[in-house]
């Protein structure tokens, strides 16, 4: 039900928002530039420079300038610094490679060049190209137009291979985990809503909101920004599940919280996107970042269809499920592997500009949600080894739908952005259990162990003081044999007396 009013949700927010397209700013009627691809200029991220062009369409009046170019994000790409000009011969409006609205302003103008430069591309994202002309020699620069460039990955076979492989083990992984499932736990925490309802609350409303706040005050724009709104928005993990049972929390409902957020993450992750994630700021030149309904939709499907194909086969196969069980720890582990080293070898531009501020804006969501989650829980003065599990569930997110989601968005270089904080999150995110695991197991040997001493040296009560078992067995037998023995000695006393 939960899931079904988030989807009505999902529709009417969707429907309300639409892509606008990228469009330059022109403030000089003097010169118009027309630029291939929808005034988009391509480059590819680790590749030489790539060579660029425009046509610019001048009065005849003017006949001496010179063209300068900047761009306005070097950390992006980088511009030559000259520009080649020649002119170029146009008959009529015929052969002026331009449409729209822009016929109208060319028909005034008569002399046509091109221009010619160079870009090379410093990392992925979007940049300003900002033209300028400088008249008859002056030094004085004027500002005629500007152009969006995009830096993007080229892609080769490895990419695809790696997403088809990457969307394969999602569904492998969930469809165990609807295989794994116990109603019989799911129901008894279901008769007691109050942990699996404040988790819930927790998941979907204390992450997004505190991920929104890292956008804003880390200040990320565009797919970045999209992808670490999603990571917040995204259901528990797996792994959760595991951490839950190291730690001593409550399996159980660990289980049923993955399982429940999972089936309404079909509902609340596109609430959240589709309404708070319209407001996240585009990069600097697009006007609003797109956000394809059909594709995220998609990409949730990948999680809900493998759960309930799972939850079939464990009751109408019970057999397949065995034999799922079996091998499934050892396919796992294997395909896994191969993941994880496709996923480094083919997203290495990740790792290239990983910087202070990012691996603390990767710190502060997951560290952040198990410090509210459990803070939240200890409010609502749950036990310790629940408040526990919710502090691990809220602050462990399900990577692979943010990386789902990423995919599903509408061209590069939003979709490898998108893919960044998500990762990075996650390498991170485990951390502290890697430090304080080895202590806290540590602690519980010890523990075990003063209780197995205990349990060896049992103690007693005995009247106002504690005295040790083979101590009060012989002080027993010890004043048995007292008794007898006065005892005997009073029968000896009194036998002459008596005779």
């Amino acid at each position: 039900m939960l899931g079904l009013i988030c989807t009505c949700f999902f529709f009417v927010a969707a429907s309300l928002a639409s892509p606008d397209d990228v469009k330059g700013n022109r403030t000089n009627s003097d010169f118009k530039l027309v630029t291939p691809n929808n005034e988009l200029f391509t480059i590819y991220y680790d590749t030489p420079p790539t060579h660029l062009t425009a046509i610019l369409y001048t009065s005849k009046m003017i006949n001496n300038f010179t063209v300068s170019v900047a761009s306005m994000k070097t950390s992006v790409a980088t511009v030559s610094e000259e520009v080649n000009i020649t002119p170029c011969q146009v008959e009529t409006n015929h052969t002026i490679p331009a449409t729209g609205d822009h016929k109208a302003d060319l028909e005034m103008l008569e002399t046509c060049y091109n221009l010619s430069f160079y870009g090379t591309s410093v990392y992925i994202g979007y940049s300003t190209i900002k033209f300028y002309v400088s008249m008859n020699g002056s030094d004085e620069n004027v500002y005629i137009d500007s152009v969006l460039l995009r830096a993007i990955r080229r892609r080769r076979t490895l990419d695809m291979v790696y997403d088809l492989s990457f969307k394969v083990i999602i569904i492998i992984a969930i469809m165990a985990m609807g295989t794994d499932l116990e109603f019989d736990i799911i129901k008894r925490h279901l008769k007691r809503p109050k942990a699996p309802g404040i988790a819930l609350l927790s998941q979907f409303l204390i992450m997004p909101l505190l991920a929104y706040g890292i956008i804003w005050m880390m200040g990320y724009t565009g797919g970045k920004a999209l992808g670490f709104f999603a990571m917040g928005c995204s259901p528990g993990g797996g792994t959760s599940n595991m951490y839950a049972k190291l730690f001593n929390g409550d399996l159980s409902l660990s289980v049923t919280m993955t399982t429940l957020s999972t089936a309404a993450s079909l509902g609340m992750l596109p609430l959240w996107v589709y309404t708070l994630g319209t407001t996240i700021p585009a990069d600097e030149g697009v006007e609003k970042l797109t956000l394809p309904f059909v594709n995220i939709l998609e990409s949730l499907a990948f999680l809900v269809i493998p759960l309930a194909i799972g939850v079939l086969v464990k009751l109408k196969l019970p057999r397949i499920t065995v034999i799922i069980r079996k091998s499934l720890n050892v396919m796992f582990f294997v395909v896994a592997v191969i993941i994880l080293t496709l996923m480094i070898y083919v997203n290495q531009y990740i790792f290239v500009q990983w910087n202070v501020e990012l691996m603390l804006s990767a710190c502060m969501l997951p560290y952040g949600g198990y410090i509210l989650g459990g803070l939240f829980a200890w409010i609502c003065r749950f036990e310790w080894p629940l408040v526990k599990t919710i502090a691990i569930e809220t602050g462990l997110q399900n990577t692979a739908v943010s990386i789902l989601v990423a995919m599903s968005l509408s061209g590069q270089p939003d979709n490898d952005l998108a893919v960044i904080l998500p990762i990075a999150s996650t390498i991170v995110a485990a951390c502290p259990f890697y430090v304080t695991l080895p202590i806290y197991l540590l602690r519980q040997r010890e523990l075990k162990k003063r209780e197995k001493k205990l349990e060896k040296d049992m103690k007693y009560f005995d009247g106002s003081k504690l005295v040790d078992e083979p101590q009060a067995v012989t002080n027993k037998i010890d004043s048995t044999d007292d008794v007898e023995q006065q005892n005997g000695n009073d029968t000896l006393e009194m036998t002459p007396a008596k005779l």
